[in-house]
């Protein structure tokens, strides 16, 4: 429901003294609209690390939100130049469980493409105004095809790497909005990745919901800065 239009809003407040910044869309969106796939998380992580080769790039502070997060992990597991992640609003390893029938209702009313995007924008923003609603609506629309949205949809509720994430020694850096959906509340985050991951530390964006990029700009900016510090 975005692309790298998301990290404008914070982008004034980048230390771009030390350190460089990559925004990366994946297939079907943004930039990369017009490059289909097949829409998997192997395929994504295969995608940024040849990027990452591409560019020469020798340390990566990898940094990914929300259904993003879970292609992060897996190029946490594939490719060791990343020394950190960074993880916005995040998922774990093990995706989105839901039963097999809620996943192809979901699924069919997403290749419908019309009132999904539009019932989790109000879902997710009850506290703000109707220019806010409107403005994420249009840019679930816009960001993305509709093929992409739904092969991506299917990757998070079907993939699942839970058993492997014990091999990523890197430390991970997570932050959440505490006004963000209930999924994604800090305690139940937290209880997902303190029983797999090795090295993590959470913190909570008391003024964000799904979007501390753009809800809160400064503050985004400043705590990425500072993971990349530590």
């Amino acid at each position: 429901m975005g692309d790298c239009r998301n990290y404008e809003a914070c982008m004034p407040y980048l230390n771009k003294d030390e350190f460089t910044y990559f925004f990366i869309d994946l297939r079907g969106y943004g930039l990369s609209k017009e490059l289909t796939g097949d829409y998997t998380c192997d395929e994504a992580a295969n995608d940024i690390v040849s990027l990452i080769k591409n560019l020469k790039l020798k340390d990566v502070n990898l940094l990914a939100h929300s259904m993003s997060t879970l292609i992060a992990q897996k190029v946490a597991l594939i490719d060791n130049r990343i020394k950190q992640l960074i993880l916005i609003t995040p998922i774990s390893a093990s995706g989105i469980k839901m039963k097999p029938l809620a996943q192809t209702n979901l699924i069919n009313k997403m290749k419908e493409n019309k009132e999904l995007i539009e019932q989790v924008v109000q879902s997710a923003s009850k506290r703000y105004n109707q220019a806010w609603k409107d403005y994420r609506i249009k840019m679930g629309y816009t960001s993305s095809t509709l093929e992409a949205r739904t092969g991506y949809m299917n990757m998070y509720l079907t993939t699942d790497f839970i058993d492997e994430v014990k091999d990523i020694k890197i430390p991970i850096k997570i932050m959440v909005g505490h006004h963000d959906l209930p999924a994604f509340n800090k305690s139940i985050i937290k209880k997902q990745f303190e029983k797999y991951y090795n090295n993590f530390e959470i913190i909570e964006c008391m003024e964000a919901g799904h979007y501390p990029m753009i809800e809160c700009p400064v503050y985004f900016a400043s705590e990425i800065e500072r993971f990349c510090k530590y």
